[in-house]
């Protein structure tokens, strides 16, 4: 009868990695795996694994080991991801490029999110399994205080790498704009040039300056007027910028 029961309630179930509390009996399902998923029933202070439609008494160790083994493979993970950013941090800490970033980025991101969801999941239901279950409150009591830090090191992680997406975002923009602002400063140069060259260049009569001797000199006075009035105001003009430095030396000085 109880398999029935078991059998219906779970085939209505949608939601992995959560503890579910009903009038006879409590489901805590694991969906870890790709090929699997762990199913045990808690009924009148024992553990039971659901498997292949049948109820097979579970240990309170097992139990606890497979949720240490949940544990200890998201927090692999996490370490390798945490040592991947640091290694990029170290990079732009170097002024170095960071290459390739963006698909890196896509990638980190999405096998965070994976696994702040199987955490975050397994950790609401342990919460939940520690509250009702007292016969198990001690075991659980470790493994949710260690999801629990492994949930803030990995939300830790996503904010850095968020950071280090913001900061080569912000680089890339700082360069395309000093480009465009070179490139207005060559045109700003070469503008008035090719007009001088344009004027002298037309094949008509009484053309200034054309007829006197000294006429070349001065145009070349022109141009080179030009160019050192543009390096004039190239130089004079205001290009301080904020320096967090500079404050802070002040500071120190106060």
């Amino acid at each position: 009868m109880l398999n029935d029961i078991l059998k219906q309630t779970i085939g209505n179930i949608n939601i992995s990695n959560a503890y579910y509390e009903f009038d006879d009996f409590d489901i805590f399902m694991l969906d870890i795996t790709k090929n699997s998923k762990n199913i045990f029933i808690f009924k009148e202070n024992q553990i039971f694994e659901y498997e292949n439609e049948e109820l097979k008494l579970y240990s309170n160790a097992d139990f606890i080991k497979i949720l240490k083994d949940i544990l200890q493979e998201e927090k692999e993970k996490n370490n390798t991801i945490n040592l991947s950013i640091e290694k990029r941090e170290e990079l732009i800490l170097e002024n170095k490029k960071v290459k390739n970033f963006l698909t890196k980025y896509f990638i980190l991101k999405v096998k965070l999110g994976k696994s702040y969801k199987i955490v975050s999941s397994v950790l609401e239901a342990c919460k939940i399994c520690h509250s009702k279950q007292h016969f198990i409150k001690k075991n659980l009591k470790t493994i949710i205080l260690n999801l629990g830090i492994l949930e803030r090191n990995i939300k830790d992680n996503i904010a850095r790498l968020e950071g280090i997406y913001a900061y080569i975002n912000t680089a890339r923009s700082e360069k395309i704009n000093k480009n465009i602002y070179f490139l207005s400063i060559m045109s700003a140069i070469f503008l008035p040039l090719n007009l001088i060259v344009g004027f002298f260049g037309m094949n008509t009569k009484n053309l200034f300056l054309s007829e006197n001797e000294y006429g070349t000199y001065y145009v070349l006075i022109i141009i080179i007027s030009i160019f050192f009035i543009l390096f004039l105001w190239y130089q004079f003009k205001d290009k301080k910028e904020l320096d967090l430095d500079e404050f802070s030396v002040k500071k120190k000085k106060k």
